[in-house]
């Protein structure tokens, strides 16, 4: 329906409208409970506006103004404070131009309130800061101080001693000393007097830092101190007298840290009275002083809340005081916000310092902590409300002894499991009161729980009544609890009493008391909640955005928020290299980032983060270093991808820049071009902020690249490379079923397959293809490949060895997936069968001669699939134990470590697969004699008797080899012989040949037989005839030529310059050599030679003058040639030596 307006809010100057005709039950418009005020404030100060909302569901709270946008985080900070449930607007540092209206909404989805507030800012005067100085001094000295103690004057003196100059005269002023010139003549004397008593215990002191006070509510002072004994002792005091303090606790009072050379004081929770001087001795010397006054010291409760007990129905009263005055405390009941009413009555006194709350008409359900938070700090209490009667819980009823009063009717019980249960009897006199027991304890149980802050002592006391003896049993979380040194346990006739000392967060949890006598058990449960400060934040603090003009920070809460909820967060930053931390702000409990402007370029910094609850702050998490980057432009990012395309649009989208710059990213440019083109034009005229977009504004059938350029604080970036080409056009139909599927390798982890494309006439063409496995006993497939394949070839790999696997093929493109093609049967993961079969090479060796002694060592090659199993024999016999034999695949290895004489034999290597085929390494024997026969000129005629290999051997072959008798090395002449003979063609006559013959198999080549005799083939001599041939002159004549050329030389003045060059021709050329076209050859200053063709030109003693252009000329009858090249000249480098000479 339409929106309504709505004027029925109870708070004047609020619209609210209803964006609904019906609101549910439950549910309502927002509304203001509190709205903000007019504020009229001095520059230079803070504003903050402050609101409190209600609505169901809870309202969203939107700040604006009315002449511009709050868009500066730093200036306009928008938190929630979840104790007071106030939203917040605070304005920093208020200039003239901050004078605005401000608007505040509450919106939810059922409607929005709206109230409008102003702020007017006046000029601001110079002594300001000083009036609201004097102002909180005036308003302290309203509160009675402690009675000042009156300062020993040698405290003021050794004070004076460890001041800086520049405080002198406030503390000669302070102290009544006015002879300025003889205080500083008794201090240089008394320095003097001190040094020279610190040297007995002491090297050296530094570093002396003066007490300061933190906002935690702790002072702080150290020095930096080298003790030339460890075991010297340190002595504290305050305003001369002695105190006590510990070792590395800050429960304690005073505290001392110690690392290495610096010692660390800290005085904890300071009041008003631990003002004064501050002195160190080692031993009986003094060392440093310094003063804690009671101005810096803030102030706190005078005196906190106590515990109060009141009746049912009564009144019960809070009260405590203040140091000095505060006008906006507030009242919590359980962590919950109290607003005066009918119930509670809160007062505070005129000064401010007294504070009260008043709680009518108490019941039991008003028991529980209450609070008074004073923004620095809170003090909290319980209230114990006592009942006028005992429990209605009873399950026995006691009444008097005395004759005359009896039951008339015993007890009767009604009950059902989950159902009420009544219980009633009669007595014969109404005079006489009842009490009512269960298992005959009268107990008073505590149903709030019981809260403390760490470091307190808990104590809780439950009295009870019932027949004796009585047990008790105290319990935390199921285990009982003993005696140590911080749990106590008392017990008497009425009560039993836990008492915890020092308490801490791993105390808290559910508590249970066990009462046992004779006539039956009870218990009673309680919860213990120990305050505490917050745990630091989760680390480690993350850097979301660094740039040139600020940086983000992010963190994560607290694992333990201390048993009190996290109000807000304080972040601080140092540079790196100095030592002050400066605050930067605060965040809302519910914001875990924070971004900074104030930061200077290419600077680096630490941040540290606490978190704060009602406690206090927790301790620190702290960065790495960051730097406040240098300007830097984002990287590109990977080419776009093609989500869908049709005639009308085509889909884009894509990832991040793997390099982001500086800063986060703020957009895209994503530019198209038609494919061939080189112009680029951007698709829209603003940035886009999401990494998906429709392109539209295409034309059909056209095909299109598209690239993408990210965009932050710095600028634009690099675009990316293009994508892929896509058509402007409607999508394709799937592809067809692919053709053919096949295996065309196995092995144990791995399936090779090969198949055709589809049909193009059962649909469109492949774009890639997808192949999934299932194994033989499962039914699910899975991919093999999650992009698909461009090839028509695939091995699917990481299977289990001898595994069954179904696989399948389906072809896919823009349209889809196309119908799967699985293969016909299930494939085995192996490889395929291989008999087995030794590999035999050259380098292997039919007999073996080994060393007594020495290491015998043969391994055999083969081929084989599935690995067989290799055996050896010595003499056809098992092989002695000292044999090692070694077998993996495609090897097979016998050693033995020392050879012995019974050693020696005949060994044989069998190989055996799994289907029993075997395979025996056998080497053929040598054949018979050879018988040389000359049947036609030239040639000669060989002939073996066979090898008796031949017998049993089917794939035995010859080898025919001759050499020159003069000659060593063997040729071969004939291969693969089959027979018992071969023929040798020409043979040079006269000349003395060699033959051998060697059998061979695929296991090897046997010992070769040789002929006895060189076979020599007769010649018929000649008639020697001598020609000479008839001599031709040569023409020599050539024109000269440069073979090697004149190169640039950089000679330094007065050092010798040496030009060289090569020149041929003939006749012999004349050379002539030039300067700048100057002849040289008249000038003594330059020296030439000419040997063999190589020409030098020698300078001596370059000079300036000799730098320029050098040419030397080669000329003869036929021609001439000429060189040139560059002299540079560069000036001298000039050494000084120093020289020490003594006569």
């Amino acid at each position: 329906g339409a929106v309504k307006p709505r004027k029925n809010s109870a708070i004047p100057g609020v619209t609210i409208k209803q964006f609904v005709e019906v609101i549910p039950n439950g549910c309502s418009t927002p509304d203001f409970e509190r709205k903000p005020i007019t504020l009229t404030l001095q520059e230079g100060k803070n504003a903050m506006f402050r609101a409190v909302v209600k609505g169901e569901p809870l309202p969203k709270v939107i700040w604006k103004r009315s002449k511009e946008e709050m868009n500066n985080p730093d200036k306009y900070q928008m938190s929630f404070n979840g104790i007071t449930n106030e939203f917040i607007l605070q304005i920093n540092k208020l200039t003239s131009e901050d004078t605005d209206l401000y608007h505040c909404s509450a919106v939810n989805k059922y409607g929005e309130a709206t109230c409008t507030t102003g702020l007017k800012v006046i000029q601001g005067r110079t002594d300001l800061k000083k009036e609201l100085q004097d102002f909180r001094k005036m308003l302290r000295k309203r509160t009675p101080l402690p009675a000042q103690k009156e300062v020993d004057m040698e405290q003021v003196w050794q004070l004076l001693l460890n001041a800086d100059r520049k405080d002198y005269e406030k503390i000669c002023l302070k102290h009544g000393i006015v002879d300025f010139r003889g205080m500083l003549r008794k201090l240089q004397q008394m320095k003097k007097d001190r040094e020279d008593k610190q040297q007995q215990y002491i090297y050296s002191v530094t570093n002396l830092k003066h007490i300061k006070v933190n906002k935690e509510g702790n002072a702080t002072f150290h020095l930096e101190m080298d003790l030339k004994n460890p075991e010297s002792r340190i002595y504290l005091y305050k305003d001369g007298q002695l105190i006590n303090y510990g070792f590395n606790d800050d429960k304690v009072k005073h505290c001392l840290r110690q690392a290495g050379k610096k010692y660390n004081f800290t005085i904890n929770h300071l009041q008003l009275e631990d003002a004064g001087v501050y002195q160190i001795k080692v031993e009986d010397v003094d060392v440093f002083s310094t003063e804690l006054e009671a101005d810096f010291i803030p102030v706190g409760f005078r005196h906190s809340l106590s515990e109060v007990h009141s009746h049912e129905q009564g009144n019960a009263i809070f009260e405590c005081s203040l140091y000095s005055p505060c006008y906006d405390a507030v009242w919590l009941y359980r962590k919950h916000p109290i607003e005066e009413s009918d119930k509670y009555k809160i007062s505070i006194s005129p000064d401010g310092l007294t504070h009260q709350l008043v709680i009518k008409n108490t019941q039991l359900t008003d028991e529980g902590t209450y609070t008074l938070n004073i923004r620095i700090c809170s003090s909290s209490a319980w209230l114990e409300v006592e009942r006028d009667a005992f429990p209605i819980w009873a399950l026995f009823l006691s009444v008097c002894s005395e004759s005359h009063c009896h039951l008339d009717k015993g007890l009767s019980v009604s009950a059902q499991k989950e159902k009420p249960a009544v219980l009633s009897c009669s007595l014969n006199n109404d005079q006489v009161e009842g009490i009512w027991f269960k298992d005959e304890f009268k107990v008073r149980l505590m149903k709030e729980p019981v809260i403390v802050k760490a470091g307190q002592n808990a104590m809780v006391k439950i009295p009870f009544e019932g027949r004796k003896p009585v047990r008790a049993t105290w319990l935390m979380d199921g285990e009982e609890l003993l005696n140590d040194a911080r749990i106590h346990i008392d017990k008497a006739d009425n009560f039993t009493r836990l008492s915890i000392s020092s308490t801490n967060r791993k105390d808290c949890g559910d508590y249970k008391v066990k009462l046992k006598n004779e006539s039956g058990t009870l218990e009673a449960s309680l919860k213990l909640a120990v305050i505490d400060k917050p745990q630091k934040p989760i680390g480690p603090i993350e850097v979301v955005d660094s740039s040139t003009t600020g940086i983000t920070i992010r963190w994560k809460p607290p694992k333990d928020d201390g048993g009190t909820p996290v109000q807000n967060y304080i972040i601080e930053r140092q540079q790196v290299g100095r030592k002050t931390w400066v605050t930067l702000g605060e965040t809302s409990r519910n914001n875990s980032t924070f971004t900074t402007n104030k930061v200077g370029q290419g600077k680096s910094y630490r941040f540290r983060v606490r978190a704060v609850n009602a406690e206090g702050k927790s301790k620190a998490l702290e960065s790495d270093e960051v730097m406040a980057a240098t300007k830097a432009f984002p990287g590109p990012p990977a080419p776009p991808r093609i989500v869908s395309a049709n005639k009308e649009s085509i889909t884009l989208s894509w990832a991040a820049p793997p390099k982001m710059g500086n800063s986060r990213i703020l957009g895209y440019i994503v530019e198209k071009r038609k494919e061939g083109s080189n112009i680029w034009t951007p698709i829209t005229d603003l940035p886009i902020t999401d990494r998906k977009w429709m392109v539209t504004d295409l034309k059909e059938g056209l095909q299109y690249e598209f690239r993408v350029a990210a965009i932050n604080a710095a600028g634009t970036g690099e675009a990316s490379a293009p994508s892929d080409a896509v058509f402007a056009r409607d999508p394709m139909k799937p592809p067809g079923r692919v053709r053919d599927l096949k295996v065309t390798n196995t092995d144990y982890t791995s399936i090779a397959l090969a198949w055709m494309k589809p049909d193009s006439k059962e649909g469109g063409s492949a774009k890639g293809y997808k192949v999934e496995k299932r194994s033989s006993d499962s039914l699910k497939w899975t991919h093999c490949n999650t992009v698909p394949i461009g090839l028509t070839t695939c091995t699917v790999r990481g299977l289990q060895a001898r595994e069954m696997y179904f696989l399948r093929v389906r072809a896919i493109n823009e349209g889809g997936l196309g119908e799967a093609v699985a293969l016909d049967t299930c494939i085995q993961a192996m490889p395929p069968i291989v008999s087995p079969k030794f590999l035999r090479d050259d380098t292997m060796k039919n007999i073996m001669i080994i060393k007594v002694g020495s290491c015998i060592r043969v391994p055999i090659p083969f081929e084989a699939s599935p690995t067989p199993e290799a055996i050896w024999l010595k003499d056809g016999l098992p092989l002695p134990s000292r044999a090692i034999v070694s077998t993996t695949d495609g090897l097979s290895q016998l050693l033995i470590p020392s050879a012995e004489f019974s050693d020696s034999g005949l060994y044989t290597i069998i190989l055996q697969n799994e289907w029993g085929k075997k395979e025996s390494f056998n080497i053929p024997q040598s054949p018979g004699p050879i018988l040389l026969q000359e049947k036609v000129p030239n040639t000669v005629t060989v002939i073996w008797e066979p090898s008796p290999t031949e017998k049993w051997e089917s794939n035995l072959y010859y080898v025919v080899m001759k050499r020159d008798s003069n000659k060593g090395s063997w040729q071969v002449v004939g291969d693969l012989i089959y027979n018992n003979k071969f023929t040798i063609t020409k043979l040079i006559p006269g000349r003395g040949y060699c033959f051998r013959v060697v059998a061979k198999n695929y296991m090897g080549t046997s010992d070769p037989s040789e002929t006895v005799q060189p076979w020599i083939m007769q010649k018929e001599k000649d008639e020697f005839k001598v020609r000479l041939p008839k001599y031709r002159r040569v023409n020599q004549n050539m024109p000269p030529r440069f073979l090697v050329l004149l190169k640039p030389h950089v000679v330094t003045t007065a050092f010798d310059c040496h030009m060289s060059c090569a020149v041929s021709g003939y006749p012999k050329p004349k050379i002539t050599w030039y300067k700048d076209g100057r002849n040289l050859s008249e000038d003594p200053t330059f020296f030439s030679t000419n040997d063999f063709g190589v020409c030098c030109l020698v300078i001596p003693g370059v000079t300036r003058r000799d730098e320029g252009e050098y040419k030397v000329e080669a000329t003869n009858e036929l021609g001439h040639a000429v060189s040139k090249a560059m002299l540079i000249i560069k000036g001298k480098v000039t050494l000084v030596k120093s020289l020490s000479l003594s006569a």
